[in-house]
């Protein structure tokens, strides 16, 4: 048998066979735990040495412990969910629940789409919205402040949103 295993799922296909079998999985989605991004410059911000498991479905479906860069990839079903759960003695200690929002983001020009983006790469722009992830689309210190932090940790001129942070905001995003 000719077999591939990726985490804990595995995809078989007969030697004899003459057909193909497909695992379709949707791609990870990296999750990075780390100190705040007012952390020092030139320090390494990941958080190294969490223990954590991923559940889905309610199985454990990933186990292990955050490397230097405090990066984890946590595969997430289709219109579902997963958890990440942080173990201390294997006991949980806290739990992230990881979604997919298929709505696209809003436009890099507008604050919500800078919030969205921000949000997405770590930055801390406070608890305010309908779902309390600081993402309301108006202008707020904390909000200001995660723009600035965002500047000095792109080596760009850190005023405010301009032309040179949008582009840079939508790369380091992804979108």
């Amino acid at each position: 048998m000719n077999g591939t295993t990726i985490g804990r799922v595995v995809a078989r296909l007969v030697k004899s066979s003459t057909a193909f079998n497909t695992l379709n999985l949707p791609p990870p989605i990296p999750i990075h735990f780390q100190r705040s991004p007012d952390f020092p410059q030139g320090d390494v911000r990941g958080i190294q040495g969490m223990d954590f498991q991923v559940v889905s479905g309610g199985a454990v479906i990933q186990v292990g412990t955050t490397p230097a860069d405090g990066r984890i990839d946590v595969r997430v079903p289709p219109g579902g969910s997963s958890t990440v759960q942080l173990l201390f003695n294997t006991v949980v200690v806290a739990e992230y629940v990881v979604t997919v929002d298929p709505g696209a983001l809003d436009p890099v020009n507008r604050i919500k789409g800078q919030q969205q983006r921000l949000r997405m790469l770590g930055y801390q722009i406070g608890h305010v919205g309908t779902d309390g992830d600081g993402v309301d689309g108006n202008q707020s210190l904390v909000f200001e402040r995660s723009v600035l932090d965002f500047q000095t940790d792109q080596g760009l001129l850190a005023d405010a949103v301009n032309p040179q942070t949008q582009p840079r905001l939508t790369v380091r995003a992804g979108v």
